[in-house]
């Protein structure tokens, strides 16, 4: 069993989709981050950089917590035997856009939500933001034109950058001014990876 910790929010969701996807049982227990409990002691020694999501896995061998989206997202794959390839180039390729997903694109994005909703603008934020928020989607659309998922099959490297595309998509051409054209290829693969029904049960 797989204790879950989460507030709602998209690296939480992240987290849950692969959950869902690894078949493991676990049940789940929302941190308050509004109430200062990501700072409490006993979740702090789960998660010492005090972020949701995170997990313990309560195993025979002993419990083993797992911080960092990317991190569990690698935990769940490995021991499920589910969307990662066990060795060779190919495991290399999902785990760099993966972690180009978490770090890039998962980056990138909330800065550019903070400073956008901004009730007094700061100058130039908005526009650094945007412009490379716009960079990152056209690596996406590039490689998703020349694949049907980001590493050719489904696997961990779609569900992180998925979470942030699906939210971020629409705003960010509309903050580009035309930028960031038409992404036919990013649609279809939106579509696609919203059908499954591991990330239908999230929602």
């Amino acid at each position: 069993m797989i204790t879950f910790y989460t507030y709602p929010g998209p690296n939480s969701r992240k987290a849950q989709i692969m959950l869902e996807e690894s078949g493991e049982a676990y049940d789940t227990r929302k941190i308050d981050i509004t109430k200062g409990e990501q700072f409490d002691p006993a979740f702090l020694a789960i998660s010492p950089n005090n972020k949701i999501p995170a997990i313990v896995d309560h195993t025979p061998q002993g419990e083993v917590p797992v911080f960092e989206t990317a991190a569990i997202l690698t935990y769940l794959a490995e021991k499920s035997g589910r969307l990662l390839p066990a060795a060779g180039a190919k495991r290399f390729d999902v785990l760099a856009w993966l972690v180009w997903g978490t770090g890039s694109v998962g980056g990138t994005l909330p800065q550019l939500h903070h400073y956008a909703d901004l009730p007094v603008p700061v100058p130039g934020t908005v526009e650094r933001f945007t412009t490379e928020a716009v960079r990152l989607f056209k690596v996406l659309e590039r490689r998703l034109q020349a694949n049907e998922y980001i590493c050719g099959e489904y696997s961990i490297a779609d569900i992180p950058t998925f979470c942030s595309t699906a939210g971020w998509l629409q705003r960010v051409k509309q903050l580009s001014d035309g930028q960031l054209g038409d992404t036919p290829a990013i649609d279809r693969w939106l579509q696609a990876v919203a059908a499954r029904p591991a990330v239908r049960r999230v929602g």
